[in-house]
């Protein structure tokens, strides 16, 4: 069986400190870390990770895939995933930048189907890799600090600051990868109905009062407002996002769900109703359904 370096495994091979949630967890929960590079002389092995990898580097090194090595002479972002399995090795004396991972339970619907794009782009390279020139290696070093920063900091809403950056990265590196080779560029009518299904889903959010509920809250709803058949939007979403129409709308409403419960002093109910369930007890099933656990017992 082929070896799969894990998350937790990264953290002992690389010497670093595993944060205690993860530990914890043992590797299982939602995880995120950003880590600066600082002149990393650290080689790589050739294998499989379970995790994602965002990379700014400068330096010269030699990247490992599965179609030979590849040698890299300038600064690069690259965007590996569970499906990768890649080495990296240093060649010049000071390579620098930063590194994001996450795990697949960071993964929120948007930031889903951000990859997702990403990745339909590279699906003839060996590697997907996206050399830089100076300035755009400027612009995304300013990106990954604002997340370095923002990570290190108390800031209440920090997580939603580095998510956001984060999707911004990504989409940069589709403007910058697109503008390197506009071949790549597709006008396809089926990524516009996902992308304004999206941009529905997510003007909904953040709730900002339990006297306001979300309006939308079946695919039937959606489906409507985008003037398209219920079955068109689900065929158009698990083309191009991998899920349903409905599980993409529950894990949203998951996860606002859980953002209210932990840092908000609404009651269970109000909360329940603002995110459109008409019965207190249904919203209950629904928590424990996804989560496992109570709300209450989340809110604790």
């Amino acid at each position: 069986m082929e070896y799969t370096e894990s998350i937790l495994q990264y953290y002992k091979t690389t010497h670093k400190e595993i944060p205690g949630e993860l530990l914890q967890g043992q590797g299982l929960v939602r995880h995120f870390n950003i880590f600066k590079r600082n002149n990393c002389m650290a080689t790589q092995p050739f294998v499989r990770r379970d995790y994602y990898k965002i990379c700014l580097i400068s330096g010269k090194a030699v990247l490992y895939t599965e179609s030979g090595e590849v040698v890299i002479d300038q600064p690069y972002i690259s965007f590996s995933n569970p499906d990768n399995k890649f080495g990296w090795k240093p060649i010049s004396e000071y390579p620098g930048g930063y590194a994001c991972l996450f795990n697949e339970e960071y993964l929120s619907a948007s930031l889903k189907m951000a990859l997702k794009k990403m990745y339909g782009l590279f699906e003839s390279a060996v590697y997907p890799l996206i050399l830089l020139n100076e300035q755009e290696y400027e612009m995304f070093q300013d990106y990954f600090e604002k997340i370095h920063n923002a990570y290190g900091s108390d800031f209440e809403y920090k997580d939603e600051v580095v998510h956001n950056l984060l999707q911004l990265i990504i989409y940069e590196g589709i403007k910058v990868l697109e503008s390197h080779c506009p071949e790549l560029r597709k006008e396809n009518p089926k990524n516009d109905v996902v992308r304004r299904f999206f941009e529905l889903l997510d003007r909904q959010f953040p709730v900002d009062s339990p006297k306001n509920s979300i309006q939308m809250k079946s695919p039937a709803d959606f489906a409507n407002e985008l003037r398209v058949h219920v079955n068109h939007l689900n065929h158009c979403l698990k083309l191009h996002a991998g899920q349903s129409t409905s599980r993409l709308i529950a894990e949203r409403i998951l996860q606002e769900a859980v953002e209210l419960l932990k840092n908000t002093d609404w009651s269970i109910t109000e909360i329940g109703d603002s995110l459109g369930f008409e019965y207190t007890q249904h919203f209950n099933a629904f928590i424990k359904r996804h989560t496992g656990q109570s709300p209450k017992y989340l809110r604790s």
